[in-house]
């Protein structure tokens, strides 16, 4: 999914939670606000969307390290880091202390079991 669908799906939620009704309903907007404005990463990847789309050329906020001819490798850049804790919790399951007898072939078993069951609860 390019970039700038997820902001636009990320912008919607906002909007959505922002007409939420009664206490609870402002709670988690006020919740939802407060965890996106400490998301520096993700104003990053809202002025890189704006480049991308040809709505701004501002590259001030962006990191001094970033070149134009990076800006094209963001495109498809995830919003969201979720793959990556769940490979965490894959390996920390298998780096555990009562887990050194491991041999390097029964790793690989394992591994592979973990991914191939990983892929089926996803699909």
């Amino acid at each position: 999914m390019p970039l700038s669908e997820s902001l636009d799906i990320l912008e919607k939620v906002q909007i959505q939670l922002q007409m939420a009704q009664g206490n609870e309903g402002q709670k988690v907007y006020e919740k939802f606000e407060t965890v996106l404005n400490k998301n520096s990463g993700l104003k990053i990847l809202k002025q890189i969307s704006k480049i991308i789309g040809g709505e701004s050329d501002n590259m001030d906020d962006l990191p001094e390290d970033l070149t134009t001819n990076d800006l094209i490798f963001y495109k498809f850049a995830p919003i969201t880091s979720v793959d990556v804790e769940r490979s965490f919790s894959i390996y920390k399951n298998l780096l555990t202390d009562n887990q050194r007898s491991f041999k390097l072939e029964n790793i690989r078993k394992y591994i592979l079991l973990q991914c191939n069951t990983v892929g089926n609860q996803e699909g």
